[in-house]
């Protein structure tokens, strides 16, 4: 191959070295660890919902992304609602535990914002604490599910999400006697992804 026809090549191969370098470097270091703080309003639903007032809650999680949009998430969520007494007491109930499920990034290319999906399983347990209560009333830690659904703007590593979710499990000795356990959650949190 003779020099002028080799030096076009040459140029072509040198460009596009060139042109992608800058165009790589854009891209974001993402590894496949992130960490997420939360905290919201609860709303109760159902058989809650008839006796406690709206509450707050507080969660945290660690997501592990095998592939860049899905990933399995562990966290531990703790929420709060009062029950007004009939005079003046009145006792607040607690709700607590772990979840553990997967989460799906969904692509919006053009856009700056992500949006989100989330499913999976809780293990939680409702508290009773209050001072009319002696010791604090616990039920067995049970099964249940958890969904949500929400929004990520980003800026590098760090990401605002706010979302909701559903949280829904049964407590009771026995299938006559239980109580549906729900509540939605509207919560902002902060997730960096190291």
């Amino acid at each position: 191959m003779s020099l002028k026809r080799s030096l076009p090549l040459l140029a072509g191969a040198l460009a596009a070295v060139a042109l992608a370098a800058p165009a790589r470097a854009q891209l974001p270091s993402i590894t496949p660890f992130s960490f997420e703080a939360r905290a919201g309003v609860a709303q109760p639903t159902g058989d809650l919902g008839d006796l406690a007032n709206t509450g707050y809650t507080l969660s945290g999680s660690a997501t592990y992304h095998f592939i860049p949009l899905v990933g399995i998430y562990g966290g531990y969520t703790y929420s709060r609602f009062e029950v007004e007494g009939d005079d003046e007491g009145g006792f607040d109930l607690v709700d607590s535990g772990f979840d553990l499920g997967a989460r799906l990034a969904i692509p919006t290319p053009l856009i700056p914002i992500d949006p989100w999906i989330k499913g999976g399983l809780v293990f939680h347990k409702v508290s009773a604490e209050g001072e009319d209560i002696e010791d604090d009333e616990d039920s067995d830690r049970e099964l249940g599910f958890q969904v949500g659904a929400g929004l990520g703007f980003g800026i590098g590593p760090v990401s605002l999400t706010p979302g909701v979710s559903f949280i829904s499990y049964k407590v009771g000795d026995d299938d006559d006697d239980d109580v549906t356990l729900s509540y939605w959650e509207a919560s902002v949190g902060v997730r960096i992804r190291l």
